[in-house]
């Protein structure tokens, strides 16, 4: 049953379609320069606080240093604390850029896509000791260039992160969409996590871990591109994240 309130919403834009459209647009538009406004804050103004913190701590650091070598170590908390910052700003100005101004699809050779990322992973995947087993080759998909490497940056570091070595990169070709995965040999996501795991800021594997929005931009990025992603358990263990785009 609807409310009183959803009723009146109902009678006003039938009554007056014209005044209210030009009404959505005007305010669609305030918003979305809201929300660019907010971006432009979050990626610039503060960078700005951050420094000033990463400048103090070098100088703690080196008087530490002078006074008892093995006390400097006490500031590594506060670079790693302001690294994350960094990274979460870069996130959620990105996130919001490419809602506001999303790309033009176009033909991605996927296995460009897949080596890019890769180099970019190297270092840790040797730190990692891990093991990528990916097919012979990639097809091509519809879709943005840049923003499939972010979603194949965070899929594979989430995989990096959580694996215990052998990492599988494959796709598959359906009816009317591609399917791309990455599997990892790890403890797996538990059941009742499952449902929230492309929630913003939501810890994944344990109570204690760091918070981000990987999964989520993964999440934003796939819908913007007319595709869709999701997580699937494996019956020997690890966890399986997955997308799809559609045919080209």
């Amino acid at each position: 049953m609807k409310s009183e309130l959803e009723h009146e919403k109902m009678e006003l834009i039938a009554t007056a379609p014209e005044a209210t459209h030009d009404g959505l647009l005007l305010e669609n538009t305030r918003l979305r320069g809201d929300l660019l406004t907010i971006a432009r804050r979050i990626s610039h103004d503060l960078r700005t606080p951050l420094g000033g913190i990463i400048s103090t701590s070098e100088m703690v650091k080196e008087i530490l240093a002078e006074q008892n070598p093995s006390s400097a170590a006490l500031v590594a908390p506060l670079f790693d604390s302001t690294d994350g910052m960094i990274r979460l700003i870069e996130r959620v100005s990105f996130l919001i850029k490419a809602s506001l101004h999303p790309a033009a699809a176009e033909n991605v050779k996927m296995g460009e896509v897949v080596f890019n990322v890769r180099q970019r992973l190297e270092s840790i995947v040797l730190k990692k000791n891990a093991t990528l087993a990916e097919p012979a080759s990639w097809p091509e998909a519809k879709g943005v260039n840049f923003w499939l490497e972010v979603v194949w940056w965070n899929l594979l570091a989430n995989a990096l992160q959580h694996g215990k070595g052998l990492i599988e990169l494959g796709w598959q070709e359906g009816k009317a969409e591609l399917r791309f995965w990455v599997c990892d040999n790890g403890e797996g996501v538990p059941a009742e996590k499952r449902d929230k795991l492309f929630q913003p800021f939501h810890t994944l594997y344990e109570a204690n871990a760091s918070q981000g929005l990987g999964l989520s931009i993964v999440q934003r990025l796939m819908e913007l591109q007319g595709g869709n992603c999701g997580y699937e358990p494996r019956l020997d263990g690890g966890s399986c994240f997955y997308f799809t785009l559609p045919v080209p």
